[in-house]
């Protein structure tokens, strides 16, 4: 028996082929594009996510045909908040606004202030309505273009709309729904008075079920043109953070997840949390019923370091890490603010941006990719240590994501951190989670039971305590670097934007 688990991510759709020992036994992979029509915007095309699946599938089901086994089950997971909108035949009516998206600050304060205020948001929803939430991009299209707002049937996240092209059925779960800013987080379901407060219709949004629950079977079209038998069941899944948490087993209070992939997250699962009134957390819910979570988000990692490869035409990652090694703790005095698209923990400001500091002639290329590595590390200690201040015991970090396959990256964290960390042997993030969940709800078994089983640790990385105390003088200058300029960056922004047609 073979499972299928799907990431629906920023940068490509990737599928793993797992047995039932948790062996991955085969992958796929296609690239995405992210679209940026001005300065701040990221979209992406549905339709895009939907052939590069298919192609995904196709590559998995043809190497389960050629030797003779039979997939089974197949889940999702997704990037977050991303806004999907589709008429009442199912067709796309706009590009999806993305979770890195800063077009909605005006439409935050909106809602805010719609819903009595800050105190009150944050009591119900369980965080502060931030630019990157879905809410707030559906009162952008209502502003900006009602008429596609009108046709609207159903509003989706990029998981849910892959399973509904599988099976023709709509439906999402908490995981995904909580960051929204339209669920509450202590009833357990979409915040129903709170949505007729801002004037939507709550038949637009899906119906709640368990993220390991199925959702239908496939579609008997679909099936066959991807080589699959109709009887695949289709798993409903979950959030890509939820998703990747329980792939490396982080499902217990005392246990974090550090995720370096496109953005990156420090992830913290709590038995009786409250929410942040700071709004500095996010404070969603986990995959695992009855749990939820605390999360900082910075909104470029490894994006960070893509960008920076697209300029230098560097695309060898053995090549950089090995000249990153060679460059001294602290970059040779470089300071790299990496907020290329805004930045949300701890600050929820759209207008940052990134600041290279401190360069001069003597500074090469491998000095800034050294302060790159180092200056998402130091975005990574800012949502840490807000989840430390929560007296959230901490006994065990593991990190996942694609940065985390960098040895010299992983050591520049926990010595910044100041704390040891576990790499993963199976370390294949979200769609190695959202296997887990098409297992479970295939065979009916307790997602942490198969997490336990199939989650396994890998190497400890140990901190250089004389690392550390030198980090973090560099990190606070790191931090005064934003509040130094964090004016700037705003005065700029509507600079800018008075420009734009």
């Amino acid at each position: 028996m073979l499972v299928i688990g799907l990431d629906i991510g920023t940068t490509s759709i990737k599928g793993l082929l797992i047995d039932e020992n948790g062996d991955i036994v085969f992958q796929s992979f296609e690239k995405v594009t992210m679209l940026s029509p001005k300065p701040g915007w990221a979209e992406e095309d549905p339709l895009q996510w939907w052939n590069a699946t298919k192609k995904v599938l196709s590559d998995l089901s043809n190497f389960a045909n050629e030797k003779g086994e039979k997939i089974k089950a197949i889940s999702t997971s997704g990037q977050m908040h991303s806004l999907v909108l589709v008429d009442n035949r199912g067709s796309i009516l706009t590009n999806s606004i993305l979770w890195c998206d800063q077009r909605t600050y005006s439409e935050c304060t909106e809602i805010t202030y719609k819903l009595g205020g800050e105190e009150r948001v944050i009591s119900v929803l369980g965080n502060a309505v931030q630019p990157g939430f879905t809410a707030p991009k559906i009162l952008w299209i209502k502003k900006h273009f009602p008429t596609i707002f009108q046709k609207t049937y159903k509003f989706m996240l990029p998981k849910d709309f892959i399973n509904f092209k599988l099976t023709g059925h709509i439906f999402t779960e908490p995981s995904d729904a909580s960051g929204t800013a339209l669920y509450d987080v202590n009833k357990g379901h979409w915040a129903v008075e709170e949505i007729k407060e801002l004037d939507l219709d709550i038949s637009t949004f899906p119906k709640i079920i368990s993220s390991n629950e199925i959702v239908g079977n496939m579609k008997e079209k679909v099936a066959r043109e991807l080589g699959l038998l109709p009887d695949v069941k289709v798993i409903n899944g979950g959030a890509d953070n939820a998703c990747a948490a329980l792939g490396v087993g982080v499902i217990s209070e005392g246990q974090v997840m550090i995720s370096l992939g496109t953005s990156g997250t420090v992830f913290a699962p709590v038995e009786n949390g409250k929410p942040d009134t700071n709004g500095k957390l996010h404070f969603f819910e986990h995959i695992t019923p009855g749990k939820k979570y605390y999360m900082g988000v910075m909104l470029s990692a490894t994006h960070m370091l893509n960008w920076f490869n697209e300029i230098t035409n560097e695309k060898n990652l053995a090549k950089i890490n090995e000249n990153v090694k060679s460059v001294p703790l602290g970059a040779n005095g470089v300071i790299v603010l990496p907020y290329l698209n805004g930045e949300r923990t701890p600050h929820n400001d759209p207008n940052a941006r990134a600041i290279f500091f401190n360069m001069s002639s003597s500074h090469n290329k491998w000095d800034i990719y050294r302060a790159i590595f180092e200056g998402v590390a130091f975005g990574i200690k800012d949502s840490f240590n807000l989840i430390k201040a929560f007296d959230t015991e901490i006994e065990d970090i593991r990190i996942t994501g694609g940065g985390s396959k960098s040895k010299v990256w992983l050591q520049i964290i926990a010595d910044v951190i100041g704390n040891n960390v576990k790499s993963m042997i199976t370390n294949e993030g979200a769609a190695y989670g959202a296997a887990m969940l098409a297992y479970s709800g295939y065979s009916n078994t307790p997602v942490e039971q198969i997490a336990e089983k199939w989650a396994r640790a890998g190497k400890v990385i140990t901190v250089n305590s004389s690392h550390k105390a030198t980090y973090n003088k560099y990190w606070e200058i790191y931090r005064e670097l934003y509040e130094r300029n964090k004016d700037l960056f705003c005065k700029m922004n509507k600079s800018l934007e008075a420009n734009i047609p």
